[in-house]
């Protein structure tokens, strides 16, 4: 097989510089079709490539001058050498006075970063290979997503003096093993952000936990990265609610019960509720009605549980207080079993309304009337 150079007959000195001044005296046109009017060997240009994993579309043009020519695609790790590796052939026609260049191309199968391609093509009048052309691959540049913090929409307020934990993750390029630091501000939100303990590191995955210990007062809180570029989380308002404590104890007779407890902060004037939980009532079947069969896959264990409400049986104000703890007390007669709990409702500032723990209550049994007798 031939090698990479283009091979070319070399005319006389003196031939040259004839045959170039006649190309230049003649005009365009003229050239053009005195070209095309002359047989002899293709004129043959390799093209691009377009490569998908190691199988490559190798491109390039042929003009066939009157004849009719065959075509191939050489290719290889080395420009000079005979490369190791051909196309299948195709075929451009041709004809007197009607030559025109054809755009080419064939399928190459063990394409390689870094191998040489040409095009090579024959007629009666010759062979022309044509220039060797490297193929490199251009350095694929890894696509950035602009980082970003992901958190929660919604919090439960933390009670008096409880633990807020804010967990979260950062999104985006550099997000593992980034250094984030927690911020707040405090009620009533006119302070600038400050920073809450020191940095911590987000995991693989971006994810991070941060635990604020002994909340008091409702903050906003928010993420920021230590580093740059600059990231900053939406804002977090986390509300802290009263600590309320509720207790209970017998008051005399007829079933009487003397519910008492606390407040913290002292909020006297506060608004005190005794709600009784009310669970939720099992769905009752109609008579006549046709259950209709679950769906396959369908488990007991996905339905939701049911969230119990609460009514309000009776209700008192917070009268007492100290500087730190307010009081409530209120005698009220059980007549509902269950459980009960205390919820005071205060205006939204440091603190939020707040309720207690349940609490279990039974109603004094009804005495059986005694029979007269006959």
């Amino acid at each position: 097989m031939n090698s990479f150079r283009t091979k070319r007959r070399i005319l006389p000195p003196v031939l040259a510089v004839a045959s170039l001044a006649l190309a230049l005296a003649l005009p365009l046109g003229a050239r053009a079709a005195s070209e095309k009017a002359t047989p002899g060997p293709p004129i043959v240009k390799t093209g691009d490539v377009r490569v998908t994993g190691t199988t490559a579309v190798l491109k390039g043009t042929v003009d066939p001058r009157t004849f009719t020519t065959t075509y191939y695609f050489e290719y290889g790790p080395t420009p000079t050498a005979t490369p190791g590796k051909v196309t299948a052939s195709g075929t451009v026609e041709g004809g007197p006075g009607a030559i025109q260049t054809t755009a080419v191309k064939e399928s190459a199968t063990g394409f390689e970063p870094g191998d040489y391609y040409r095009l090579v093509a024959t007629n009666s009048a010759g062979t022309v290979e044509g220039a060797a052309v490297k193929y490199t691959p251009k350095p694929t540049t890894p696509t950035s997503k602009k980082s970003e913090f992901v958190l929660p929409k919604t919090f439960l307020p933390t009670p008096l003096g409880g633990t807020f934990v804010l967990s979260g993750s950062l999104t985006g390029t550099g997000s593992a093993d980034r250094a984030i630091q927690l911020q707040e501000s405090p009620y009533p939100y006119t302070a600038p952000y400050t920073d809450v303990g020191g940095p911590i590191l987000t995991g693989p995955t971006g994810a991070f936990s941060f635990h604020v210990a002994n909340l008091t007062t409702s903050t906003k809180f928010r993420v920021a990265t230590v580093s740059a570029p600059s990231v900053l989380s939406p804002i977090v308002p986390e509300a802290v609610s009263l600590r309320v404590v509720l207790k209970a104890r017998t008051a005399g007779k007829n079933g009487l019960v003397r519910l008492y407890g606390t407040v913290t902060p002292a909020e006297v004037g506060a608004h005190v509720y005794i709600e009784l939980e009310k669970l939720p009532q099992p769905k009752s079947e109609k008579p006549g009605r046709i259950e209709k069969p679950e769906r396959e896959g369908k488990h007991e264990s996905s339905e939701r549980e049911p969230v119990p409400t609460f009514a309000t049986k009776f209700d008192t104000v917070v009268k007492r207080a100290t500087r730190s703890i307010s009081r409530f007390s209120v005698i009220v007669s059980i007549t509902h079993a269950g459980h009960y709990r205390a919820f005071v409702q205060v205006k939204p500032g440091a603190v939020v309304s707040g309720h207690s723990g349940d609490v279990l209550l039974n109603a004094p049994k009804k005495a059986k009337r005694k029979k007269k007798k006959a």
